[in-house]
């Protein structure tokens, strides 16, 4: 439940960085690219530390089921 509420609190948080994109587009591309550098990390990071772990936790799902032999099979 915690984390559809955060990814929907970060969407809001997608639409002033995107005006603030804009304005920083407008001043010149090194400003630009401060924006850009500033909204990964204050975006895209926060996005990150959510999304992989559950990552992380779907994939020890799948090794887990393949350490399961099938039915009737000697393990050496």
């Amino acid at each position: 439940m915690f984390l559809p509420l955060m990814l929907i609190a970060m969407s809001i948080l997608a639409w002033p960085a995107f005006i603030v994109l804009g304005e920083g587009l407008s001043d010149g591309p090194g400003e630009a690219w401060m924006v850009l550098w500033t909204l990964a990390f204050v975006l895209l990071l926060p996005i990150a530390l959510l999304l992989l772990p559950a990552l992380a936790a779907l994939v020890d799902l799948a090794r887990q089921r393949d350490n399961i032999p099938l039915a009737g099979v000697k393990i050496p």
